[in-house]
């Protein structure tokens, strides 16, 4: 009976390293990632009548250069007072895994109190340092023709 045990022992010990030696001998791509990537994100913001705002943005990005992506898309929020809507495009540029910068133009239509329509362009520009895997700082500079701001913000993945 000991003698069956070993010789199963050994049977398995050696099937499961010829198994690993196949597993470690399997190809690893060195293809480059595709250029082409769709995004989507959300944040919330806040006027002085509302707190449950949110805006939505999502798009398509073709990287042009390693470092330098151009992007294009739509934006939406859940204002009922000043529902906004329409496009954007910008570019976004990685100077290493830890710094980058985004800009975008923002195009979107406006209705007015007397119940006209309005086009209206906003420009942005947003910086982000990683400090680790999980946080981030963030500013942000926006500008359109009857406010700008500046936000200051951290950020956190889980």
């Amino acid at each position: 009976m000991r003698v069956i045990i070993a010789c199963l022992a050994f049977c398995c010990a050696s099937l499961s390293t010829a198994f690993a030696a196949e597993l470690s001998a399997f190809p690893i791509p060195t293809e480059k990632p595709s250029p082409h990537k769709l995004f989507l994100s959300s944040h919330p913001y806040q006027t002085s009548e509302t707190f449950d705002l949110w805006k939505v943005e999502g798009g398509y990005s073709y990287t042009l250069f390693d470092s330098v992506d151009l992007y294009v898309g739509a934006h939406l929020d859940n204002s009922y007072q000043n529902n906004e809507k329409g496009f954007l495009s910008g570019v976004s540029y990685r100077f290493n895994d830890k710094i980058s910068v985004d800009s975008t133009l923002r195009s979107s239509r406006e209705e007015l109190n007397n119940g006209e329509k309005e086009n209206v362009l906003s420009a942005e520009v947003t910086s982000r340092v990683q400090l680790s895997n999980h946080l981030h700082l963030h500013a942000t500079l926006d500008y359109e023709e009857w406010q700008q701001g500046i936000e200051l913000g951290l950020g956190f993945r889980f």
